[in-house]
C-alpha cells in the first residue's frame, strides 16, 4: 500500500508581496518539481498537491488536491499581490476543506508562507486556528510556518505550530528561503522513504540547516 501525502501550501498574495513576486513564483515552481521528484524517487509514495493563495479580495484555490504527477507549473495569472492579509481565514479554510478528504492513514504537509501578520480576517480567529491546529497535530499532520517581517519562530509557536523559519522579504531573501524549504521538504521526505512513520519524522527538526 502507498504512503499518501498531502502537500498543502498556503501562500500570501497581499500588496506586500508584489515586489517578490516573481521569486515567489519561481519558488512554487521549485516546490512543485521537488515533489515531482520525490515521487519519481519514491515509488511507495503517493504525492499530492493543494495551493492557496490568499488575500483580502479572494481566496483562492489554484491546485486542489492533484497527483503531482499532473501539476502543470504555477503561472503569473495565478498570482496577483494585492490587498490585506486574512491569514486566519486562508489558513482556517485551507485546512479544514483538506481535512474532510483526509483518511486516518494519510499524511499531511501543512506550509503557510506570509510576508506580514495577519490584519483581515472575518470568520476565523487566532483561537480557532490554533486549535485547528493543536488537533491535527495529534494525527499525521505537520504544519510549518515561514514568515518575513516579524519573529516568525514565535508566531508559529502561538499558533500551535513547532517549525518556523524567518526569511527576508526581497529577492536575495526569498531566493535563500525557497531553496533551504526545497532541501528540508527532500530530506523530510527521503526520512519517509528510509522506513521512518510520519510520526516520528515529524517530531524532528523540519528545517535543514543552511
Amino acid at each position: 500500500m502507498k504512503q499518501k501525502i498531502y502537500n498543502l501550501v498556503v501562500l500570501d498574495a497581499s500588496g506586500s508581496m508584489y515586489s517578490i513576486k516573481n521569486e515567489a513564483i519561481a519558488g512554487v515552481v521549485e516546490t512543485i518539481q521537488t515533489i515531482r521528484t520525490a515521487q519519481d524517487e519514491n515509488a511507495d509514495q503517493e504525492q499530492l498537491f493543494s495551493l492557496v493563495v490568499f488575500n483580502g479580495k479572494r481566496i483562492a484555490t489554484v491546485y486542489d488536491r492533484m497527483p503531482i504527477t499532473k501539476v502543470s507549473d504555477f503561472k503569473e495569472k495565478d498570482y496577483l499581490p494585492t490587498d490585506n492579509t486574512p491569514l486566519y481565514d486562508a489558513m482556517g479554510d485551507s485546512i479544514t476543506h483538506l481535512h474532510q478528504y483526509i483518511n486516518e492513514e494519510d499524511n499531511v504537509l501543512v506550509t503557510i508562507i506570509t510576508d506580514g501578520y495577519e490584519n483581515s480576517s472575518v470568520e476565523w480567529n487566532h483561537q480557532r486556528v490554533t486549535q485547528l491546529v493543536e488537533d491535527l497535530k495529534k494525527k499525521n499532520w505537520l504544519f510549518t510556518y515561514i514568515g518575513a517581517n516579524q519573529d516568525a519562530l514565535a508566531v508559529a509557536k502561538d499558533m500551535g505550530i513547532d517549525h518556523g523559519m524567518n526569511f527576508m522579504a526581497d529577492a536575495v531573501g526569498t531566493k535563500k528561503m525557497f531553496l533551504k524549504e526545497k532541501l528540508s521538504r527532500h530530506a523530510f521526505y527521503s526520512k519517509l522513504a528510509g522506513g521512518k512513520s510520519f510520526s516520528d519524522a515529524k517530531e524532528e527538526d523540519f528545517f535543514v540547516d543552511d
